[in-house]
């Protein structure tokens, strides 16, 4: 049953509520059918009986019952599809219809009238005569081979639709399903089509989504093997050497030694902890809350580190609520710092300044030095620009800072000059974050 299309099992299953639902409507059809049928034929007995009763006393009013008389309403009555016999007063037969006397034993009495004029009694009678229909029955009969007709056209359209809507919904999930295989692999990546009804649609998105994340995983994983291998092979090869020249006695092996080649294992460990730290933050971003944040308090509280590392402070804190998780928005605010602080002239002056510009709260780190003339590329990972030290860090603070702002919905940027470089973070300001949280009614949102 696995190897059978998607698009049989659903024409099947159209096709089989259509039949279900037909015989289930050819059922009360019938019934509704026969009642009405019925009906009708006791209202039809019911009339015929009293307009031959008023025939009859008519007759017996201004004839009287000579034989001629009795033979032409034996003759007459059956015509109306019905069988009579006329009894007088003292139960005396006057006369009867040729059935009823030849097929007595088939005569079923349906009712009888009081003669109109007199006391006459009219027996109305209908015969079962074998293979042969009555007049309700032959229209019951009709209407349900009518109505079979119509259920029997009904579900062979209904069948035929189903079979449409099943090409339309199978067709685009059997194309989703022949891209999905290759989209871990794909490069460069597959089209997801977007085509059939709004769930298929959906999947299709969703799908998207999926090949999304996979590429940006793939493209992480390699950019990470490539980027660990080729920040691991200069202390590698610093300690390889100094244990090499070591062994052939090159150099003594004393304190100043093991200290070198224990530096180089420090850097290692170090550099392999910032590289865990951006994988993850790459591969499975953390959860980040958003709630107001004063960006003025927390560029206040970069004083005491600025200051702690004989740095001149300045700050200049203009209104500024975002909204966005404290503690990334911290950390970013400290790598901004620290980078200013490791890449400025000795003594050099930080200013941190903050304020609200169009919907945004932003925050601008200052440093009053040389400049960036590595401009974007600061963002780079591993990237330590031209005049850092061998110790100056991994080149991984500002891209580690950038992943988050981003994460929080806003941007950090470099603007460099000759003079001084700034960095401008910007997040969504607490105000705007709530009008567009507020309802067509005024109300707003939880």
């Amino acid at each position: 049953m696995r190897d059978v299309r998607l698009r049989t099992l659903l024409a099947l299953s159209f096709a089989g509520v259509a039949l279900v639902a037909t015989l289930a409507a050819y059922g009360v059809s019938l019934w509704a059918t026969g009642q009405k049928v019925d009906d009708w034929s006791a209202q039809r007995v019911e009339r015929t009986a009293t307009a031959a009763a008023v025939a009859v006393g008519d007759a017996r009013m201004t004839e009287g019952w000579p034989p001629a008389v009795r033979n032409r309403l034996a003759r007459e009555l059956p015509l109306s599809g019905l069988d009579y016999r006329l009894r007088d007063a003292d139960g005396r037969v006057v006369f009867e219809t040729a059935d009823v006397t030849r097929r007595g034993d088939a005569a079923v009495p349906v009712t009888t009238r009081v003669v109109p004029g007199g006391s006459d009694v009219l027996e109305v009678f209908t015969i079962n005569r074998p293979g042969a229909q009555s007049t309700a029955d032959e229209i019951a009969t009709r209407l349900e081979w009518v109505h079979l007709f119509a259920k029997l056209s009904a579900a062979l359209l209904a069948s035929l639709v189903g079979f449409l809507i099943a090409g339309r919904l199978a067709g685009p999930l059997q194309r989703l399903a022949a891209i999905a295989p290759g989209l871990s692999r794909a490069d460069p990546a597959p089209v997801i089509p977007q085509e059939g009804p709004r769930e298929v649609r959906d999947v299709a998105t969703a799908i998207d989504d999926l090949a999304r994340d996979l590429r940006r995983q793939r493209t992480a994983r390699v950019q990470l093997a490539q980027d660990l291998a080729h920040e691991l092979r200069a202390p590698l090869a610093v300690a390889q050497a100094r244990l090499e020249a070591i062994e052939d006695g090159l150099v003594p092996l004393d304190q100043v030694q093991v200290a070198s080649v224990r530096a180089e294992v420090v850097r290692l460990g170090r550099l392999l902890g910032e590289i865990e730290r951006l994988a993850d933050a790459e591969v499975s971003p953390r959860e980040l809350s958003a709630v107001p944040v004063d960006l003025a308090e927390i560029a206040r509280r970069q004083e005491i580190v600025v200051v702690g590392a004989d740095h001149p402070f300045g700050l200049d804190p203009g209104p500024a609520t975002a909204v966005a998780d404290p503690n990334a928005v911290e950390q970013i605010v400290a790598n901004l710092v620290a980078n200013g602080l490791r890449h400025g002239p000795p003594g050099g002056r930080i200013e941190l300044r903050t304020g609200t510009t169009a919907g945004e709260a932003w925050l601008r780190v200052i440093d009053a030095g040389s400049g960036v003339p590595d401009g974007e590329a600061a963002f780079r990972r591993f990237h330590r620009g031209t005049t850092a030290a061998a110790d100056d860090g991994f080149g991984l603070g500002l891209a580690i800072a950038r992943e988050l702002a981003t994460a929080l919905g806003g941007s950090l940027c470099i603007d460099a000059d000759a003079a001084q470089t700034t960095f401008v973070l910007a997040l969504p300001a607490a105000a705007a974050h709530e009008r567009r949280a507020e309802r067509p009614d005024g109300s707003t949102t939880a």
